[in-house]
């Protein structure tokens, strides 16, 4: 059995320069070390638990957060029941200062349940906290996001969108696949999961490779991610990755942004198109298709370099006027 150990190239010292130029057109998971830890709520940490949890709470509304709850003896991985069915833990909302002091009370059990406060908009939970703990390295419009947690356990996934993931308290260990690796994942059903995003449902603690016998290629290209307070990842767009909470309580800080246009649509909706469209099709004809999305869709060649440029149609440069024409056309399509 391989066990993951390729680890995620590292630097240190990055700011925004390096990070456009060097970092995030390589589509590599890299380790930004030390990039957060002049935060003040990573110093709090730092010192204490107690003086962390205060200084969140200098901060902290009342606004409602969706919370997962699972019972001890899931071990803190959320998953399906044993039929995907459902899930091993519950879904609920509450006031975010409440779920903070749950999860500060059940850092006193021996045994605590599963808590998880995922994807939190920091302007509507803590506000404020994000003017005093910015990140620098990108766009000031883009909103972080908090997850707060202790001892659990996210199977790997993917995000659509660019990813910085700051760990602000506790350690946390990413394990991330390649997109390549999607047909050894076995991933679970894209319409019926967990967080919004499909799963993988082989088990990176427990794998069973009699039931999942691809599982074994995709550990041989897997990258290990260990962050420490005041470490950050950078995550580019669909690579998956299994995330796990080592301390009993954790706290990490992100930032999504997507380089889609106003002109465009979302990327997942055309596959989701595609599956409805092309999907069900005879295997010669699914090939054919494949390769008509090679030359028009996915080829780094003009596919209409050929044709004189006020005559290539839709295969013209995007602009404004074209892509209200195709959005227009597919309306009428999809109906």
């Amino acid at each position: 059995m391989p066990t993951p150990s390729n680890p995620v190239r590292e630097c240190f010292a990055v700011d925004s320069d390096i990070f456009s130029s060097n970092i995030a057109p390589a589509y590599q998971p890299v380790i930004m070390r030390n990039l957060v830890s002049h935060w003040p709520v990573v110093q709090a940490g730092l010192k204490s638990r107690d003086e962390l949890l205060e200084y969140l709470k200098t901060y902290a509304t009342n606004d409602f957060v969706k919370v997962f709850l699972g019972p001890p003896n899931i071990n803190g991985r959320f998953f399906y029941n044993h039929d995907l069915s459902g899930f091993n833990f519950e879904r609920r909302e509450g006031p975010f200062k409440d779920v903070l002091e749950r999860l500060a009370a059940s850092q006193h059990q021996q045994r605590p349940p599963a808590i998880y406060i995922g994807a939190s908009k920091i302007p509507n939970v803590l506000p404020g906290f994000e003017r005093d703990n910015t990140l620098g390295l990108i766009s000031g419009d883009v909103q972080p996001n908090i997850w707060i947690g202790n001892a659990v356990n996210i199977p790997a996934h993917f995000d659509t969108s660019e990813n910085i993931a700051c760990a602000v308290a506790g350690r946390r260990r990413f394990t991330l696949f390649p997109p390549g690796q999607i047909k050894n994942l076995y991933v679970g059903p894209i319409d019926h999961n967990p967080a919004g995003q499909p799963i993988s449902l082989a088990s990176l603690q427990e794998p069973d490779l009699e039931r999942h016998p691809r599982y074994e290629e995709a550990l041989k290209h897997a990258l290990v991610a260990d962050l420490e307070p005041g470490d950050a990842l950078y995550i580019p767009p669909l690579w998956w990755h299994n995330v796990e909470s080592l301390d009993s309580l954790n706290i990490l800080v992100n930032y999504w942004w997507e380089n889609l246009t106003e002109l465009t649509g979302s990327p997942k909706h055309a596959l989701i198109h595609s599956i409805l469209t092309i999907g069900h099709l005879p295997p010669e004809q699914r090939r054919a298709w494949q390769e008509y999305f090679e030359h028009y869709v996915f080829s780094e060649d003009n596919p209409a370099e050929h044709i004189p440029t006020e005559k290539r149609g839709i295969l013209s440069r995007l602009s404004p006027a074209l892509a209200r024409q195709l959005k227009n056309y597919l309306k009428q399509a999809v109906s």
